[in-house]
């Protein structure tokens, strides 16, 4: 089947969307969902770094670009249909680079770190131009300020087109397309200017995971959830969800904010974790779940659910032998599914039996309080390695194969109770090749963010990290529901736990 694009090229359809493509795109039409940024900072080898050299150092980002788009099929598809619950990846003849690349040079008086900050929370509630100019829904931002060597890239995309992993590969492997291109000659096939013509064969794009992978469903887990969805809500005892919060939809406008930590830390808290049989996943669930505990009283939240992303890329086959992105954990695509976890009310009054009565300038973590995180964030690594253990038996994605009619379904959600109260995804350590000469590109920090959901966690965690180079910790709220300063209270709270943990383990 053919179809006719609007830049005059015939779009090839190649695929329906899988669930998860589905699920997103129908968040976005709903304004739901907006964007996700990963952001990484790039140290420029000296050669580019000078104002003479500007014209190569676009040249040389633009190649890699192109290198990378080659490698990934994803970034090369347009999509038809979208609002339709049949919607299609389509093949492209061409990409306009000027839609995907975009530059944006400083001068020297303007604050670099604070407009970096700027740009992604604009970014982070962009939306991307109408679905129907056929043009792959992601683009980079490269800001760059006088002959400074670096250079902050913020990759910005439209969640259908591929999840937090994937945009860690494209980071991961557009540096590696940089160092490549440095002694070889700049010229690319295809790309004539601006324009890169791709290959005619029908690209091999990624199959999603419900066709991967069987997603078997017990019958008690099925019965369940389809309980918990259609139940009377009078019926509805659960405690645990987040009624404290809920659901709005409008005006849209994302809160974000995040805080950093030095490598130093990072390694003597990633000391603790392993000495208490847990990772900076589950850590984080557990800091949360102190501060919520902190933060609400008994009545407004006697217990707690959460929701931690997993990348299930670890669970698929081989990549097939003609596959450009050579194996399965080096995919750009949707791979993704979720780990619930629930906190009962027993356990948080437990918790908040520790805790002061005043606690607006914010408390420490007591030995007792330390002792039930710990406790809480090993569970919560079990929980989440089970899941894993299990594949895809008995997870959400295979609940999702019932659905005929997802914006529909988004638009119920997003009228019923709120579930979670908070959410972990955390696309874990990228390799920034931190380790050469300074003659070679590197990446020496990097930060991950979402704009808001609409219909899910009051409150999202996303940490990243960078080998060798420490960690970013971000969050974001929906601006309509969540409270400024109640979600700033929440992120002082980690950030000063975090900082307390390294400390004990340093001294």
């Amino acid at each position: 089947m053919a179809n006719r694009s609007n830049n005059g090229t015939n779009a090839i359809a190649l695929r329906k969307l899988g669930i998860n493509e589905t699920y997103q795109l129908a968040m976005y039409l709903l304004d739901q969902y907006r964007g996700t940024v990963l952001s990484c900072r790039y140290e420029v080898p000296p050669r580019l770094a000078p104002a003479e050299s500007r014209a190569q150092l676009e040249e040389a980002v633009k190649v890699a670009v192109v290198d990378t788009i080659m490698r990934h099929p994803m970034l090369q598809v347009g999509m038809i249909n979208a609002t339709s619950k049949v919607p299609s990846w389509i093949q492209l003849q061409s990409l306009d680079l000027t839609q995907h690349i975009k530059w944006l040079y400083l001068r020297e008086h303007t604050n670099f770190e604070q407009t970096v900050q700027e740009t992604f929370r604009v970014q982070l509630d962009d939306r991307f131009p109408d679905l129907s100019t056929k043009q792959p829904e992601w683009k980079i931002t490269v800001i760059r300020q006088g002959e400074a060597p670096i250079m902050e890239v913020l990759l910005t995309w439209n969640h259908p087109q591929f999840d937090g992993a994937g945009a860690k590969v494209f980071h991961e492997d557009f540096l590696e397309m940089l160092n490549n291109a440095q002694n070889v000659a700049y010229e690319r096939k295809g790309l004539d200017g601006d324009i890169l013509t791709l290959p005619e064969a029908r690209p091999l794009l990624p199959t999603p995971i419900e066709s991967l992978k069987s997603l078997p469903l017990d019958i008690m887990y099925l019965a369940k959830v389809f309980w918990e969805e259609f139940r009377p809500p009078f019926l509805n005892r659960d405690v645990s969800q987040a009624a404290w919060c809920p659901i709005r939809s409008t005006p849209y406008k994302t809160q974000f904010r995040a805080f950093s930590i030095d490598n130093a830390s990072l390694l003597a808290i990633l000391a603790l974790c392993r000495k208490n049989k847990t990772t900076i996943t589950g850590l984080l669930n557990g800091l949360a779940l102190i501060a919520f505990s902190l933060r609400l009283d008994s009545t407004a939240a006697p217990a707690f659910q959460s929701s931690t992303i997993m990348d299930h890329r670890r669970n698929l086959p081989p990549a097939p032998p003609d596959a450009p992105w050579v194996s399965s954990d080096r995919v750009v695509s949707n791979y993704v599914t979720q780990c619930l976890h629930q906190f009962d009310t027993d356990l948080i009054a437990q918790i908040r039996s520790k805790l002061p009565a005043n606690s607006s300038e914010g408390v420490d973590l007591s030995a007792d309080l330390e002792s039930d995180l710990w406790a809480v964030s090993a569970q919560n690594r079990l929980e989440i390695m089970r899941k894993l253990e299990a594949g895809l038996r008995n997870d959400l994605v295979g609940v999702f194969k019932w659905v005929t009619d997802w914006q529909q379904t988004m638009s119920d959600m997003a009228k019923k109770t709120r579930q979670f109260t908070w959410l972990v995804t955390n696309v874990g350590v990228l390799d920034g090749k931190t380790s050469g000469n300074g003659q070679r590109w590197s990446i020496d920090r990097a930060q991950f963010g979402l704009s808001a959901e609409i219909p899910a966690a009051a409150i999202e965690f996303a940490p990243i990290s960078v080998a060798g180079r420490g960690m970013c910790v971000s969050a974001n709220w929906p601006d309509c529901a969540v409270d400024q300063i109640f979600g700033e209270r929440i992120m002082a709270d980690l950030e000063r736990w975090l900082a307390q943990l390294a400390s004990s383990r340093q001294s």
